[in-house]
């Protein structure tokens, strides 16, 4: 039986490769609006659009305009981080702020119900 997280290392392997043009005798990548379009379509409660274009330039390290996998990974990598840090701040109760599972959408409700830190 496959594991939650071997499915979602598949997943991302897979979403990558969708958006990713095949090109002949070349490594696989992304051009910028193939990453805006994947966010976009598979992101897109994790982030707000003009973000995109900022994550992008970071992420492109080798500023070849292009990312390829492991700059792709790192990616959502960050974009994972944030939303974690965000599910542990307290919910506002005006709509649309960081952390009501409105808004950005970061605050996901997972309740894994861990701390951080010593009590």
């Amino acid at each position: 039986m496959t594991s939650k997280l071997e499915k979602a290392l598949d997943d991302m392997i897979d979403v990558y490769h969708k958006y990713s043009e095949k090109r002949p005798n070349s490594d696989d990548y992304l051009q910028k609006h193939e990453f805006r379009q994947l966010l976009k379509q598979n992101a897109k409660s994790f982030l707000k659009y003009e973000y995109i274009d900022d994550l992008f330039k970071k992420a492109d390290r080798n500023r070849n305009e292009y990312l390829h996998f492991e700059e792709f990974v790192t990616t959502l990598a960050k974009l994972a981080i944030h939303a974690h840090n965000i599910s542990h701040e307290p919910c506002d109760e005006t709509p649309g702020k960081p952390g009501d599972g409105q808004g950005q959408g970061q605050g996901h409700g997972h309740g894994h119900g861990h701390g951080h830190g010593p009590n």
